[in-house]
């Protein structure tokens, strides 16, 4: 969505410069829609985005002070720095990083320093100054959908190779093969035709009683079909066998010619990791085994991401000063390791340091503090299903947010894209020790172990290695408590999900005779309405457009018959089970705390951070309401008769954020309703107006993320 959305923006931004070249009048519209583009990319992670508009945003904001329209060699430097937007965004961002570099440049020469609204000078001089590859810091990530490129101040880490050194051996061996398709090819085609002339006989017999050839009797006829269907009988059965082994090496082959060892991955890490661990103060030594393990080039693109965040929340959270270490009477050298191995068709990978490990404690109360675990669950949960929480989104050790961390979505993200490709991810931790991350997946993602399925009419799958087992409904215990429906399962109480409610398919005859068991890491669901459980070897299809939005559906599988199952990812279900008890909990009494239908008013010109923020406040069980601009929002409270809060940014057309907080106050049956501002803008003066203005709350937008928005707004819509 951030994508179609900039191209968009990057037009209009060129349309509003060539105005401003005619008309120094002209600039705030600029201005607005630079704006909103940074908050954009900054809520969206492209960090070197967002410094790019940043600078650009300076540039016009001194023409704008200086009174005179700017000239074509300014005109230049800006629309070139826009079109750079453009690529990093929308293509490949390989080799960008001097063109940034060259802009910054250059628009320092031509506007001098920032303007003085500008960011602090220390951030101002890193936004401006040409990069050093020595020394610059790792600032940010930004993923892109395969290449998963790491955006750093001064240049591109990792280059995505888009083609594979083949040896001659393997491309003759793939050419024998074609040959023998071909002959087969050729030996289908008689077969074609000797069913036709038994077709033909066939139809001889049935027209013989109308005066044909009587020397020919209808039993000679069926005795000559009879011959032929047994001779095509057994030559399809020859066929099929030789057509079975070249399938086979067909596709032993080509899976052949995508593996490449692991160590193309591997290598890619030192040099980020030693930047990252000097801007941090540690000292580091990163050590692989078993790099020379082949997996699928499209599996080492997709791993790339959760190893990389692995590694970095090692040297950020992970590891000690060399100070505290020493003191610890550990080496003042941290060590950082990753181990692979093959087991049958897993790829098994350990990711680890020696660090301080992980305080289990502390993770309870930050889970409990952000709202990502109950008391009640949290009292009786056991280490590993506390741990577990880390990987939940909005989750992070830091209060304050870091150019590094403490934003809350990096080991969400390792989980999500481990289980997509079918694999599964656990974590083990000693105080003093260091922590391990064992992760297992597949070696190639095209190929995995499913379980089909039927719901109501519907064929569906999950990932084998996410179903822990299929039980018959009558050999547990069920129980119904406030927060829904739960069963009794290997002495654990697991939430109950209907899946035909779940994705809109009634019930099948014998729907609810077995409860199919799947697990996500440490979290279980017991899934019902199923039918027709049968585990098979698949390839696994990419999915188009149209499902791109679809969390739940990563895949599908193609059918005999012609039809498609669409795989369904269990770490969704579980979400899914939580939200529903979560929000059966809210409605199910007006005590302890809970939102049963309560109402928030989102307003943002953005559509990008308006559906980051609804689909925020909707996991919360809140219901959402969305406007464009401020009159809008007015509009549509004036159509809803109440809202309990209303969550804004300050610049929007029309009526800004500020014009709305006023109007609010003036009307008697507003003037009390909470109002939190998310804005780019976050410098003392404009917080200061804000609150004089009637702002509850405010939170700037590049700190953004889920928790910090619940742990914001909790206070204003949890009942008394």
């Amino acid at each position: 969505m951030f994508r179609q959305v900039v191209a968009e923006r990057i037009a209009k931004l060129n349309l509003a410069w060539i105005d401003m070249e005619r008309s120094v009048g002209d600039c705030a519209v600029f201005l607005r829609e630079a704006h909103t583009l940074k908050g954009e990319a900054s809520l969206t992670g492209f960090a070197l985005v967002s410094k790019l508009v940043h600078a650009i945003e300076d540039c016009v904001k001194r023409i704008q002070d200086r009174g005179f329209p700017p000239d074509e060699s300014e005109g230049d430097v800006i629309l070139g720095g826009l079109d750079l937007i453009l690529q990093l965004v929308q293509g490949p961002p390989e080799a960008l990083s001097v063109e940034a570099d060259d802009f910054f440049a250059k628009a320092k020469a031509l506007f001098g320093a920032p303007a003085g609204s500008a960011l602090p000078a220390a951030i101002a001089a890193t936004v401006f100054a040409p990069s050093s590859p020595t020394d610059a810091a790792l600032v940010a990530i930004s993923f892109e959908d395969s290449a998963a490129a790491k955006l750093t101040a001064d240049q591109v880490l990792v280059r995505k190779e888009n083609s594979i050194r083949i040896r001659a051996e393997k491309i003759d061996h793939l050419r024998g093969m074609v040959s023998d398709l071909l002959l087969s090819n050729m030996r289908w085609r008689q077969l074609t035709q000797t069913t036709r002339q038994l077709r033909d006989m066939a139809q001889e017999m049935h027209s013989e009683g109308s005066g044909g050839d009587t020397s020919r009797t209808p039993a000679d006829l069926c005795a000559r079909i009879v011959a032929g269907l047994s001779g095509i009988e057994s030559r399809l059965r020859e066929e099929t066998h030789d057509l079975e082994r070249l399938i086979g090496e067909l596709d032993g082959t080509t899976r052949d010619l995508r593996m490449i060892p692991l160590g193309t991955l591997l290598e890619r890490f030192p040099v980020p990791l030693r930047k990252l661990a000097r801007s941090l103060g540690r000292q580091v030594r990163f050590e692989t085994v078993g790099e020379q393990v082949e997996v699928d080039k499209a599996l080492l693109e997709i791993l790339e991401e959760p190893l990389l965040h692995l590694l970095r929340n090692a040297v950020d959270h992970g590891v000690e000063s060399p100070a505290v270490r020493l003191q610890a009477g550990k080496s003042p050298e941290a060590t950082i390791r990753i181990v692979a191995g093959l087991v049958g068709q897993r790829l098994h990978l350990q990711v680890s340091d020696d660090g301080q490990g992980m305080d289990v404690e502390a993770i309870r109360r930050r889970g409990l503090a952000t709202g990502l675990l109950d008391s009640s669950f949290a009292d009786r949960a056991d280490k590993d299903e506390i741990l577990r929480t880390i990987f939940a989104a909005g989750f992070s050790a830091r209060d304050e947010v870091t150019e590094v961390s403490g934003r809350g979505i990096g080991l969400n993200i390792v989980l999500g894209v481990t289980e997509n490709v079918g694999g599964k991810i656990e974590v083990r931790t000693e105080p003093g020790r260091g922590t391990t991350f064992d992760i297992e997946v597949p070696v190639t993602v095209a190929i995995a172990r499913v379980v089909l399925f039927r719901v109501g009419l519907a064929f569906y799958a999950l990932p084998a290695a996410s179903v822990r087992s299929l039980v018959e409904a009558r050999s547990v215990g069920w129980g119904d408590g406030p927060e829904g429906r739960f069963i009794y399962y290997a002495g654990m109480t697991l939430p109950v999900l209907d899946l035909g409610d779940v994705l809109g398919e009634s019930p099948a005859l014998g729907s609810g005779a077995r409860i199919v068991i799947a697990q996500s890491g440490a979290d279980f669901v017991a899934l019902t309405g199923t039918t027709g459980h049968i585990e098979r070897e698949v390839m696994l299809k990419p999915l188009g457009r149209f499902f791109e939005n679809v969390p739940l559906v990563p895949a599908a599988v193609s059918l005999e018959e012609g039809g498609l199952a669409l795989v369904l990812k269990t770490a969704e279900l579980i979400l899914r089970a939580r939200s529903r008890t979560r929000k059966r909990a809210y409605a199910s009494t007006t005590e302890g705390g809970h939102i049963g239908g309560r109402i928030a008013l989102v307003a943002d010109d953005s559509p990008v951070v308006r559906d980051i923020i609804a689909q925020a406040l909707r996991s919360y069980g809140l219901h959402v309401l969305v406007a464009g601009d401020g009159e809008e929002a007015l509009a549509l409270l004036a159509a809803q008769g109440r809202v309990d809060i209303v969550v804004t940014d300050l610049d929007m057309p029309r009526l800004d954020g500020l014009g709305l907080v006023r109007a609010l106050r003036k009307n008697e049956a507003s003037k009390d309703i909470p109002v939190v501002v998310i804005s780019m803008r976050s410098n003392e003066p404009e917080r200061r107006a804000a609150a004089e203005a009637g702002v509850s709350a405010y939170i700037d937008k590049s700190d953004f993320n889920q928790a910090l928005l619940w742990q914001t707004i909790r206070p204003f819509v949890m009942r008394n």
